[in-house]
């Protein structure tokens, strides 16, 4: 007897439906547009004075940044004496045989002394860059400084990674920013810092991130344009919600960690110790619980504001849902956060080359009738994430000096616009993975998201009945 044979013919498949992950590469082009560029040039802007301040009284980490061991704030004699050699043939610190020289000291008075106009000859300028270089790498860094430095070097691996095609390369990179930041911080003692600008950066991701997601939730659900002003509204006005979507499961970790600092104690008093390690295992669970909060958080903590924004709900309903869809669909979630990766890294490509190419062609174009020195500086390949200033290259008259200000203004400008990207970016790359994940486990299109008329935290409409 032979068997029936059923087959199903496909005529036509519409690829963007069946496959969405591409959807994620969509929030390159969202990101560019000028509201949420301006928005976040604001947060860096803020997100630079906090750490500045910081770095201006906290405790600071070694010259070579966060990837050198623990330090002691030392210098070795090699490095005292490059110090005092800089100080005595550049500055005109009054100091004594004896007394110990401050590297930070000398760096700033040979800023200063560069950016004067004819302070130092031209033949000598070789040798005052190499003094320079060499003060400048044995002074301590800031850790906001040391952290932006580290940053950037994985940001430029996911660059070179794209480039290269090799997603080891950008895979290694995100881990590198979400969890080896942390643990070097922590290594070279820095816990207040990440408390103080972890508060202030979840701070202004709540309110300026929040507006973000908004508008990328609502090009998503329609095409529908969001004006900054009117999101940033909107974020404002649920402020509480997006803030405590972030620090609840922070806090609930932070709680655990305590009930075993306590515990901890208890194992210094006779007979309670004996108590408290038969009871051992609970303490185990309560470090397995504070473990898988701080996973969770690091792996689908970017779907934590967006939920806010297409939901409007509250911080435990977000942290509810972002964790729920993760442990649903974890591989849908791997998938999702590789094409972010592999999305930032084209979009860096870009931006970068679109940024470089302006400055050469601006600078090549301008100077190129300009006789004088005025664009000698200018124009050249920037180096995107490096925190560490040079001097501007003085001048002969004080026109010189002021033109050379202004133009490397304007460059840095160009510099903050691709860092600025990089926030818009993650903002809508991590909106567009939200949507993708609920459309997995709930079945929802983009287009369902929370409208004024709606019950928070629901798509149900709010009652007419006001009796």
């Amino acid at each position: 007897m032979e068997r029936d044979v059923h087959r199903t013919t496909v005529d036509e498949m519409e690829f963007g439906k069946v496959f969405r992950f591409g959807r994620v590469l969509k929030a390159i082009g969202s990101s560019l547009q000028p509201g949420r560029l301006a928005l976040s040039m604001l947060v860096i802007a803020l997100i630079a004075l906090g750490g500045q301040l910081w770095d201006a009284v906290g405790t600071p980490v070694p010259p070579e940044g966060l990837m050198a061991s623990p330090w002691d704030g030392e210098l070795t004699v090699g490095q005292q004496r490059s110090v005092r050699r800089a100080a005595d043939r550049w500055t005109d610190l009054d100091l004594e045989i004896d007394e110990p020289t401050s590297p930070q000291e000398v760096f700033s008075e040979m800023q200063k002394m560069y950016a004067t106009p004819g302070a130092i000859e031209g033949k000598r300028m070789e040798s005052f860059i190499r003094d320079f270089d060499a003060v400048n790498g044995t002074r301590g860094r800031g850790p906001f400084e040391a952290t932006v430095d580290w940053i950037g070097l994985q940001l430029a691996n996911i660059a070179e990674g794209t480039l290269q095609l090799s997603p080891v390369t950008i895979i290694d990179a995100g881990i590198g920013i979400v969890w080896h930041t942390p643990r070097r911080l922590w290594v070279h003692g820095q816990c207040w810092f990440m408390l103080f600008m972890g508060l202030w950066c979840l701070l202004l991701i709540s309110i300026f991130g929040g507006a973000m997601c908004r508008m990328e939730a609502l090009m998503a659900a329609g095409g529908q344009r969001c004006g900054p002003l009117e999101a940033a509204d909107f974020a404002m006005s649920r402020f509480i919600n997006f803030y405590s979507s972030v620090l609840i499961p922070l806090v609930m970790a932070a709680g655990l960690s305590g009930v075993l600092l306590v515990v901890g104690l208890l194992m210094n008093v006779p007979v309670l110790n004996l108590l408290v390690s038969v009871f051992y295992g609970f303490s185990l669970l309560i470090g397995l619980g504070i473990v898988l909060l701080l996973f969770a958080y690091a792996t689908a903590g970017g779907m934590l504001v967006p939920a806010v924004a297409v939901e409007n709900c509250d911080g435990g309903d977000a942290m509810q849902r972002a964790f729920s869809y993760m442990v649903t669909r974890p591989l849908h979630l791997i998938l999702y956060i590789g094409m972010g990766l592999i999305g930032l890294g084209l979009g860096l490509v870009l931006v970068l080359t679109l940024a470089n190419a302006a400055l050469a062609t601006t600078a090549g174009l301008q100077g190129f009738w300009a006789w004088n020195s005025t664009m000698d500086g200018a124009g050249g390949a920037i180096e995107i994430f490096s925190s560490i200033q040079k001097p501007a290259a003085g001048s002969s008259s004080w026109w010189g000096s002021a033109t050379g200000w202004f133009i490397g203004f304007w460059e840095s400008v160009v510099i903050v616009l691709v860092l600025s990207w990089i926030f818009s970016y993650l903002c809508a790359a991590w909106t567009r993975i939200y949507l993708l994940m609920r459309r997995a486990c709930d079945g929802l299109e983009d287009d369902t998201i929370w409208y004024p008329g709606l019950i928070p935290g629901t798509l149900a409409p709010e009652s007419s009945d006001r009796g």
